[in-house]
Protein backbone atom coordinates (compact mmCIF):
# COMPACT_ATOMS: atom_id res chain seq x y z
CA UNK A 1 0.00 0.00 0.00
CA UNK A 2 3.11 2.17 0.81
CA UNK A 3 5.03 1.62 -1.87
CA UNK A 4 2.11 1.88 -4.30
CA UNK A 5 1.16 5.59 -2.90
CA UNK A 6 4.63 6.45 -2.89
CA UNK A 7 4.62 6.06 -6.75
CA UNK A 8 1.66 7.25 -7.14
CA UNK A 9 2.89 10.79 -5.94
CA UNK A 10 5.61 10.56 -7.94
CA UNK A 11 3.17 10.53 -11.05
CA UNK A 12 1.10 13.19 -10.06
CA UNK A 13 4.18 15.15 -9.30
CA UNK A 14 5.49 13.57 -12.98
CA UNK A 15 2.32 14.99 -14.53
CA UNK A 16 2.36 18.50 -12.34
CA UNK A 17 5.26 19.20 -14.07
CA UNK A 18 4.26 19.11 -17.44
CA UNK A 19 1.71 22.42 -16.33
CA UNK A 20 4.80 23.98 -14.54
CA UNK A 21 7.60 24.60 -17.66
CA UNK A 22 7.18 27.20 -19.80
CA UNK A 23 6.98 26.84 -23.50
CA UNK A 24 10.28 28.45 -25.50
CA UNK A 25 7.72 30.37 -27.13
CA UNK A 26 6.74 31.75 -24.16
CA UNK A 27 10.19 31.93 -22.50
CA UNK A 28 11.39 33.86 -25.66
CA UNK A 29 8.74 36.57 -24.96
CA UNK A 30 9.68 36.75 -21.54
CA UNK A 31 12.79 37.71 -22.39
CA UNK A 32 12.61 39.61 -25.44
CA UNK A 33 10.30 41.96 -22.84
CA UNK A 34 12.64 42.29 -20.24
CA UNK A 35 16.02 42.95 -22.41
CA UNK A 36 13.54 45.57 -24.36
CA UNK A 37 12.76 47.14 -20.88
CA UNK A 38 15.97 46.98 -19.63
CA UNK A 39 17.76 48.50 -21.89
CA UNK A 40 14.72 51.40 -22.44
CA UNK A 41 15.26 52.49 -19.14
CA UNK A 42 19.36 51.97 -19.03
CA UNK A 43 19.13 54.35 -21.33
CA UNK A 44 16.74 57.03 -19.92
CA UNK A 45 18.81 56.73 -16.84
CA UNK A 46 21.94 57.59 -18.66
CA UNK A 47 19.99 60.74 -20.22
CA UNK A 48 18.90 61.74 -16.91
CA UNK A 49 22.17 62.19 -16.16
CA UNK A 50 22.11 59.40 -12.79
CA UNK A 51 24.12 56.51 -11.75
CA UNK A 52 21.80 53.55 -11.82
CA UNK A 53 21.79 50.19 -12.44
CA UNK A 54 19.19 48.67 -14.56
CA UNK A 55 18.90 44.84 -13.65
CA UNK A 56 16.43 42.01 -13.64
CA UNK A 57 14.79 40.51 -10.37
CA UNK A 58 11.92 38.33 -9.25
CA UNK A 59 11.28 35.04 -10.89
CA UNK A 60 12.24 36.11 -14.00
CA UNK A 61 15.57 36.76 -12.74
CA UNK A 62 15.43 33.30 -10.65
CA UNK A 63 13.60 31.37 -13.34
CA UNK A 64 11.23 30.32 -11.10
CA UNK A 65 8.02 31.82 -13.22
CA UNK A 66 5.51 30.04 -13.72
CA UNK A 67 3.50 29.32 -17.56
CA UNK A 68 1.22 32.43 -17.95
CA UNK A 69 2.45 34.68 -15.67
CA UNK A 70 3.04 38.34 -17.08
CA UNK A 71 4.94 39.92 -14.93
CA UNK A 72 7.93 41.13 -14.75
CA UNK A 73 10.19 42.69 -11.89
CA UNK A 74 12.91 45.39 -13.37
CA UNK A 75 14.64 47.40 -10.20
CA UNK A 76 16.80 50.83 -10.59
CA UNK A 77 19.95 49.84 -7.88
CA UNK A 78 20.89 53.50 -7.29
CA UNK A 79 24.10 54.83 -5.18
CA UNK A 80 23.14 55.13 -1.29
CA UNK A 81 23.72 58.79 -0.65
CA UNK A 82 21.40 61.05 0.31
CA UNK A 83 20.35 62.61 -3.21
CA UNK A 84 19.32 59.34 -4.25
CA UNK A 85 17.82 58.23 -1.54
CA UNK A 86 15.60 61.16 -1.41
CA UNK A 87 15.14 60.96 -4.95
CA UNK A 88 13.46 57.38 -4.27
CA UNK A 89 11.53 58.35 -1.06
CA UNK A 90 9.85 61.78 -2.41
CA UNK A 91 8.77 60.04 -6.32
CA UNK A 92 11.18 62.67 -7.97
CA UNK A 93 12.71 59.67 -9.79
CA UNK A 94 10.31 58.00 -10.91
CA UNK A 95 7.88 60.87 -11.70
CA UNK A 96 11.30 61.90 -13.99
CA UNK A 97 11.30 57.69 -16.21
CA UNK A 98 7.42 58.13 -16.17
CA UNK A 99 7.59 61.37 -18.09
CA UNK A 100 10.26 59.87 -20.26
CA UNK A 101 7.99 56.71 -20.87
CA UNK A 102 5.08 58.59 -21.88
CA UNK A 103 6.71 60.45 -24.32
CA UNK A 104 7.43 56.74 -25.86
CA UNK A 105 4.03 56.35 -25.88
CA UNK A 106 4.88 53.53 -22.99
CA UNK A 107 1.18 52.98 -20.86
CA UNK A 108 1.80 52.85 -17.51
CA UNK A 109 0.35 53.22 -13.71
CA UNK A 110 2.07 54.94 -10.51
CA UNK A 111 1.89 52.79 -7.65
CA UNK A 112 2.91 53.07 -4.37
CA UNK A 113 4.80 50.51 -1.35
CA UNK A 114 7.32 51.92 0.93
CA UNK A 115 7.63 54.49 -2.26
CA UNK A 116 6.25 55.10 -5.20
CA UNK A 117 6.98 52.92 -8.64
CA UNK A 118 5.89 52.21 -11.66
CA UNK A 119 4.03 49.35 -13.42
CA UNK A 120 4.20 49.07 -16.94
CA UNK A 121 1.73 47.65 -19.78
CA UNK A 122 4.28 46.21 -22.33
CA UNK A 123 3.60 44.21 -25.10
CA UNK A 124 0.56 42.13 -22.72
CA UNK A 125 3.26 42.11 -19.69
CA UNK A 126 2.96 44.28 -16.36
CA UNK A 127 6.39 45.74 -16.24
CA UNK A 128 6.82 46.68 -12.58
CA UNK A 129 9.90 49.20 -12.68
CA UNK A 130 11.19 49.53 -8.98
CA UNK A 131 14.06 52.19 -7.58
CA UNK A 132 16.02 50.72 -4.93
CA UNK A 133 19.35 51.88 -3.00
CA UNK A 134 22.52 49.97 -3.39
CA UNK A 135 23.03 47.86 -0.20
CA UNK A 136 25.54 45.76 1.00
CA UNK A 137 25.66 41.92 2.89
CA UNK A 138 25.17 43.36 6.61
CA UNK A 139 23.87 46.92 5.83
CA UNK A 140 20.33 48.06 7.06
CA UNK A 141 18.45 48.56 3.78
CA UNK A 142 16.42 52.23 3.15
CA UNK A 143 13.92 50.68 1.44
CA UNK A 144 12.54 47.05 1.45
CA UNK A 145 12.98 46.91 -1.82
CA UNK A 146 16.73 47.35 -1.03
CA UNK A 147 17.18 43.34 -0.36
CA UNK A 148 15.63 42.00 -3.69
CA UNK A 149 19.14 42.42 -5.52
CA UNK A 150 20.94 40.32 -2.78
CA UNK A 151 17.97 37.80 -3.08
CA UNK A 152 18.73 37.45 -6.27
CA UNK A 153 22.73 37.05 -6.17
CA UNK A 154 22.24 34.70 -2.96
CA UNK A 155 19.48 31.86 -4.70
CA UNK A 156 21.79 32.59 -8.37
CA UNK A 157 24.04 29.55 -7.89
CA UNK A 158 21.65 27.41 -4.96
CA UNK A 159 18.32 27.74 -7.01
CA UNK A 160 20.25 25.81 -9.85
CA UNK A 161 18.59 22.41 -10.73
CA UNK A 162 15.64 23.41 -8.49
CA UNK A 163 13.40 25.76 -10.33
CA UNK A 164 10.54 23.37 -11.43
CA UNK A 165 10.51 22.04 -7.89
CA UNK A 166 9.88 25.77 -7.31
CA UNK A 167 7.52 25.97 -9.69
CA UNK A 168 5.60 23.09 -8.48
CA UNK A 169 5.45 24.44 -4.88
CA UNK A 170 4.12 28.09 -6.21
CA UNK A 171 1.13 26.25 -8.18
CA UNK A 172 0.09 24.19 -5.17
CA UNK A 173 0.36 26.57 -3.07
CA UNK A 174 -1.81 28.60 -5.91
CA UNK A 175 -4.37 25.68 -6.09
CA UNK A 176 -4.91 26.66 -2.73
CA UNK A 177 -5.32 29.93 -2.34
CA UNK A 178 -1.60 30.55 -0.14
CA UNK A 179 0.49 31.87 -2.53
CA UNK A 180 0.84 35.66 -1.78
CA UNK A 181 2.30 38.00 0.68
CA UNK A 182 -0.08 40.57 0.18
CA UNK A 183 -2.64 42.02 2.65
CA UNK A 184 -5.83 39.57 0.92
CA UNK A 185 -3.54 36.83 0.81
CA UNK A 186 -1.45 36.52 3.83
CA UNK A 187 0.15 33.50 2.25
CA UNK A 188 3.55 32.50 1.12
CA UNK A 189 5.96 34.91 -0.93
CA UNK A 190 7.70 34.05 -4.30
CA UNK A 191 10.70 34.43 -2.05
CA UNK A 192 9.41 32.32 0.18
CA UNK A 193 8.56 29.09 -1.83
CA UNK A 194 12.39 29.53 -3.36
CA UNK A 195 14.19 29.48 0.26
CA UNK A 196 11.98 26.39 1.41
CA UNK A 197 12.78 24.47 -1.74
CA UNK A 198 16.54 25.21 -1.10
CA UNK A 199 16.38 24.55 2.70
CA UNK A 200 14.49 21.20 2.29
CA UNK A 201 16.06 20.07 -1.02
CA UNK A 202 13.13 19.59 -3.64
CA UNK A 203 9.40 20.14 -3.85
CA UNK A 204 8.09 16.76 -2.11
CA UNK A 205 11.07 17.01 0.69
CA UNK A 206 9.21 20.55 1.65
CA UNK A 207 5.71 18.90 1.04
CA UNK A 208 6.76 15.89 3.32
CA UNK A 209 8.57 18.32 5.71
CA UNK A 210 5.23 20.37 6.19
CA UNK A 211 3.30 17.51 6.46
CA UNK A 212 4.70 17.66 10.21
CA UNK A 213 5.08 21.24 10.80
CA UNK A 214 3.21 22.49 14.11
CA UNK A 215 2.73 26.22 13.95
CA UNK A 216 4.63 28.74 16.26
CA UNK A 217 7.42 25.79 16.22
CA UNK A 218 9.07 25.82 12.46
CA UNK A 219 12.03 28.06 12.47
CA UNK A 220 14.56 27.79 9.29
CA UNK A 221 17.40 29.51 8.72
CA UNK A 222 19.71 28.56 5.99
CA UNK A 223 23.01 30.48 7.63
CA UNK A 224 24.56 30.33 10.71
CA UNK A 225 22.95 33.92 11.62
CA UNK A 226 20.84 33.62 14.75
CA UNK A 227 18.64 36.32 14.05
CA UNK A 228 16.23 37.69 16.80
CA UNK A 229 13.04 35.86 17.83
CA UNK A 230 9.85 35.51 16.45
CA UNK A 231 6.58 35.30 17.39
CA UNK A 232 4.65 34.04 14.34
CA UNK A 233 3.37 30.76 13.29
CA UNK A 234 5.78 30.27 10.81
CA UNK A 235 10.04 31.72 10.78
CA UNK A 236 12.46 31.64 7.94
CA UNK A 237 15.10 33.50 8.74
CA UNK A 238 16.45 35.69 5.43
CA UNK A 239 19.52 34.51 4.60
CA UNK A 240 20.42 38.66 3.41
CA UNK A 241 18.82 39.75 6.68
CA UNK A 242 18.68 38.08 10.05
CA UNK A 243 16.72 40.30 11.73
CA UNK A 244 14.14 39.59 9.12
CA UNK A 245 11.34 36.87 9.44
CA UNK A 246 10.54 36.14 5.85
CA UNK A 247 7.08 34.22 6.53
CA UNK A 248 6.34 37.00 8.85
CA UNK A 249 2.84 37.76 6.16
CA UNK A 250 2.02 34.00 6.65
CA UNK A 251 -1.52 33.81 8.94
CA UNK A 252 -2.10 30.74 10.78
CA UNK A 253 -4.93 29.50 8.24
CA UNK A 254 -2.74 29.79 5.92
CA UNK A 255 0.18 27.91 7.11
CA UNK A 256 -2.70 25.43 8.56
CA UNK A 257 -3.68 24.86 4.99
CA UNK A 258 -0.43 24.41 3.66
CA UNK A 259 0.26 21.82 6.23
CA UNK A 260 -3.40 19.99 5.64
CA UNK A 261 -2.97 19.97 1.76
CA UNK A 262 0.33 18.40 2.20
CA UNK A 263 -0.73 15.76 4.61
CA UNK A 264 -3.59 15.27 1.88
CA UNK A 265 -1.23 14.92 -1.31
CA UNK A 266 1.05 12.88 0.75
CA UNK A 267 -1.81 10.32 1.48
CA UNK A 268 -4.27 10.81 -1.47
CA UNK A 269 -2.19 11.72 -4.28
CA UNK A 270 -4.21 13.59 -7.05
CA UNK A 271 -4.06 16.96 -9.74
CA UNK A 272 -6.52 18.83 -7.56
CA UNK A 273 -4.02 20.23 -6.43
CA UNK A 274 -2.32 21.23 -9.50
CA UNK A 275 -5.36 22.06 -11.94
CA UNK A 276 -7.47 24.51 -11.44
CA UNK A 277 -11.02 22.32 -12.20
CA UNK A 278 -13.00 22.73 -9.45
CA UNK A 279 -16.36 23.42 -10.33
CA UNK A 280 -18.75 25.74 -8.11
CA UNK A 281 -20.10 24.15 -5.14
CA UNK A 282 -24.20 23.61 -4.40
CA UNK A 283 -24.06 22.83 -0.97
CA UNK A 284 -27.03 20.81 0.12
CA UNK A 285 -26.88 21.83 3.75
CA UNK A 286 -25.90 26.01 4.51
CA UNK A 287 -26.53 27.92 7.63
CA UNK A 288 -27.34 31.52 7.74
CA UNK A 289 -24.84 33.47 5.88
CA UNK A 290 -25.18 37.32 6.06
CA UNK A 291 -23.91 39.30 2.83
CA UNK A 292 -22.60 42.72 3.12
CA UNK A 293 -21.21 44.35 -0.04
CA UNK A 294 -20.95 47.46 -1.76
CA UNK A 295 -18.37 48.88 -4.49
CA UNK A 296 -15.11 48.61 -4.79
CA UNK A 297 -13.33 51.71 -3.89
CA UNK A 298 -11.10 52.87 -6.85
CA UNK A 299 -7.90 54.95 -6.90
CA UNK A 300 -6.57 53.06 -3.68
CA UNK A 301 -3.73 51.05 -3.52
CA UNK A 302 -5.30 46.68 -3.12
CA UNK A 303 -3.32 46.23 0.37
CA UNK A 304 -5.43 49.55 1.68
CA UNK A 305 -8.94 48.24 0.47
CA UNK A 306 -7.71 45.20 1.94
CA UNK A 307 -6.63 46.01 5.09
CA UNK A 308 -9.17 47.99 5.56
CA UNK A 309 -11.69 45.19 4.87
CA UNK A 310 -9.94 42.87 7.28
CA UNK A 311 -9.78 45.27 9.70
CA UNK A 312 -13.72 45.72 9.74
CA UNK A 313 -14.15 42.39 9.51
CA UNK A 314 -12.38 42.04 12.97
CA UNK A 315 -14.64 44.38 14.43
CA UNK A 316 -17.69 42.98 12.98
CA UNK A 317 -16.65 39.32 14.41
CA UNK A 318 -16.19 41.00 18.01
CA UNK A 319 -19.54 42.93 17.78
CA UNK A 320 -21.65 40.03 16.61
CA UNK A 321 -20.08 37.84 19.68
CA UNK A 322 -21.02 40.76 22.31
CA UNK A 323 -24.24 40.52 21.32
CA UNK A 324 -25.05 37.13 21.86
CA UNK A 325 -24.43 35.33 18.39
CA UNK A 326 -22.03 32.45 17.52
CA UNK A 327 -20.33 33.44 14.23
CA UNK A 328 -19.26 30.31 12.08
CA UNK A 329 -17.07 31.39 9.83
CA UNK A 330 -15.99 35.18 7.82
CA UNK A 331 -15.08 35.39 4.34
CA UNK A 332 -13.46 38.80 2.61
CA UNK A 333 -13.67 38.95 -1.64
CA UNK A 334 -13.31 41.69 -4.35
CA UNK A 335 -14.79 39.87 -6.95
CA UNK A 336 -13.57 40.84 -10.65
CA UNK A 337 -12.93 44.39 -8.23
CA UNK A 338 -15.96 44.83 -8.61
CA UNK A 339 -16.92 45.08 -4.83
CA UNK A 340 -15.85 44.45 -1.34
CA UNK A 341 -17.98 41.87 0.46
CA UNK A 342 -18.16 40.54 3.74
CA UNK A 343 -19.68 37.39 4.46
CA UNK A 344 -20.42 36.09 8.01
CA UNK A 345 -21.90 32.70 8.75
CA UNK A 346 -23.91 32.13 12.33
CA UNK A 347 -25.76 29.74 13.75
CA UNK A 348 -28.99 31.18 14.03
CA UNK A 349 -29.77 34.60 12.15
CA UNK A 350 -32.38 35.59 14.73
CA UNK A 351 -32.04 35.59 18.35
CA UNK A 352 -34.81 35.26 21.31
CA UNK A 353 -36.46 38.19 22.48
CA UNK A 354 -35.29 37.89 26.10
CA UNK A 355 -31.19 37.32 27.32
CA UNK A 356 -29.67 36.57 30.56
CA UNK A 357 -26.97 39.31 32.15
CA UNK A 358 -25.47 38.50 34.92
CA UNK A 359 -24.14 40.75 37.58
CA UNK A 360 -21.45 41.32 40.34
CA UNK A 361 -20.83 38.45 43.14
CA UNK A 362 -23.39 40.13 46.43
CA UNK A 363 -20.60 40.62 48.60
CA UNK A 364 -18.96 43.18 46.74
CA UNK A 365 -20.37 46.70 46.45
CA UNK A 366 -21.02 46.82 42.63
CA UNK A 367 -23.89 45.07 43.53
CA UNK A 368 -25.92 47.61 45.45
CA UNK A 369 -25.42 49.85 41.83
CA UNK A 370 -26.62 46.42 40.10
CA UNK A 371 -29.81 46.37 42.64
CA UNK A 372 -30.77 49.86 42.39
CA UNK A 373 -30.55 49.78 38.34
CA UNK A 374 -33.00 47.03 37.93
CA UNK A 375 -35.16 46.69 41.15
CA UNK A 376 -37.76 49.14 40.22
CA UNK A 377 -37.57 47.92 36.31
CA UNK A 378 -40.72 46.74 35.26
CA UNK A 379 -39.01 44.92 32.24
CA UNK A 380 -36.59 42.91 33.42
CA UNK A 381 -37.00 39.61 35.28
CA UNK A 382 -35.33 39.66 39.03
CA UNK A 383 -33.19 40.25 40.23
CA UNK A 384 -31.97 37.03 42.13
CA UNK A 385 -29.60 35.42 42.97
CA UNK A 386 -27.91 32.23 41.32
CA UNK A 387 -24.33 30.92 41.75
CA UNK A 388 -23.50 33.43 44.29
CA UNK A 389 -24.01 35.97 41.82
CA UNK A 390 -27.23 38.82 41.21
CA UNK A 391 -28.85 37.70 37.77
CA UNK A 392 -31.57 39.37 35.83
CA UNK A 393 -33.40 38.50 32.53
CA UNK A 394 -33.90 41.37 30.35
CA UNK A 395 -35.11 41.89 26.55
CA UNK A 396 -32.22 41.42 24.62
CA UNK A 397 -30.83 44.93 22.50
CA UNK A 398 -29.72 43.30 19.36
CA UNK A 399 -31.73 40.42 17.88
CA UNK A 400 -31.62 40.04 14.44
CA UNK A 401 -28.09 39.66 12.38
CA UNK A 402 -28.09 42.13 10.15
CA UNK A 403 -28.60 44.43 12.87
CA UNK A 404 -25.70 43.44 14.83
CA UNK A 405 -23.73 43.75 11.45
CA UNK A 406 -24.47 46.88 11.01
CA UNK A 407 -23.84 48.32 14.52
CA UNK A 408 -20.74 46.59 14.02
CA UNK A 409 -19.84 48.49 10.68
CA UNK A 410 -21.29 51.84 11.93
CA UNK A 411 -18.62 51.66 15.19
CA UNK A 412 -15.38 51.04 12.72
CA UNK A 413 -13.58 54.67 12.51
CA UNK A 414 -13.70 56.14 8.91
CA UNK A 415 -12.83 54.24 5.87
CA UNK A 416 -13.27 54.36 1.86
CA UNK A 417 -14.09 50.20 2.47
CA UNK A 418 -16.60 51.15 5.30
CA UNK A 419 -18.33 54.18 4.12
CA UNK A 420 -18.56 51.72 0.42
CA UNK A 421 -20.19 49.01 2.74
CA UNK A 422 -22.46 51.14 4.41
CA UNK A 423 -23.68 52.31 1.12
CA UNK A 424 -24.37 49.47 -0.13
CA UNK A 425 -27.10 46.58 0.33
CA UNK A 426 -27.29 43.74 3.29
CA UNK A 427 -28.94 40.31 2.41
CA UNK A 428 -29.51 37.28 4.52
CA UNK A 429 -29.03 33.73 2.62
CA UNK A 430 -30.06 30.85 4.39
CA UNK A 431 -30.90 28.74 0.89
CA UNK A 432 -28.52 27.85 -2.15
CA UNK A 433 -31.31 29.21 -3.95
CA UNK A 434 -30.94 32.71 -2.38
CA UNK A 435 -28.01 33.03 -3.73
CA UNK A 436 -29.54 34.06 -6.95
CA UNK A 437 -30.30 37.85 -5.26
CA UNK A 438 -26.85 38.54 -4.96
CA UNK A 439 -25.59 40.12 -8.13
CA UNK A 440 -23.97 38.17 -10.32
CA UNK A 441 -20.16 38.76 -9.42
CA UNK A 442 -20.51 38.05 -5.95
CA UNK A 443 -22.81 34.51 -6.87
CA UNK A 444 -19.47 31.93 -7.22
CA UNK A 445 -17.74 33.30 -3.81
CA UNK A 446 -21.20 33.08 -1.98
CA UNK A 447 -21.69 28.97 -3.09
CA UNK A 448 -17.79 28.81 -2.38
CA UNK A 449 -18.18 30.24 1.19
CA UNK A 450 -21.33 28.97 2.25
CA UNK A 451 -19.89 25.13 1.35
CA UNK A 452 -16.87 25.83 3.31
CA UNK A 453 -14.96 23.03 2.50
CA UNK A 454 -11.82 23.60 0.57
CA UNK A 455 -11.74 22.67 -3.48
CA UNK A 456 -8.60 20.40 -3.19
CA UNK A 457 -10.50 18.88 -0.50
CA UNK A 458 -11.86 16.00 -2.53
CA UNK A 459 -13.14 12.01 -2.03
CA UNK A 460 -10.04 10.14 -2.80
CA UNK A 461 -9.55 8.33 -5.97
CA UNK A 462 -10.03 4.53 -6.12
CA UNK A 463 -6.55 2.77 -6.30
Amino acid sequence: MLVRRVARVKDVVEEALRLVKPSQEEVNAVNEVAKAITEMLSGEVRSLGLEGEVTLQGSVAHNTWLPGDRDIDIFIILPRNERYIDMVKSGELIRELANALSRRGINWVMNYAQHPYLTLAYNGFNVDVVPCIRMSMGEKPITAADRSPLHTLYLRDRLRGLEDDVRLLKLMMKRIGVYGAEVKVQGFSGYLAELLTIAYGGFLNVVKAASGWVPFRVRISLTAHGGVRFNAPLVVIDPIDPNRNVAAAVSLDSMATFIAASRRLLKYPSMVFFRDVAPVPRPSVTAPTLVIYGDYPRGYVEDIVWGQLRSIASSIWNIVKRDGFKPVDIGLYTPQDRYVVIMITVEEAELPPLEEHVGPPVWTEESDVFISKYIDSGDVIGPFIRGGRWVVIRARRVRSIKDSVLRGLKAVGSGVVRDSLLRGEVKLISSVAQVSELPPEIRDSALVFMSKRPSWLTKPEPG
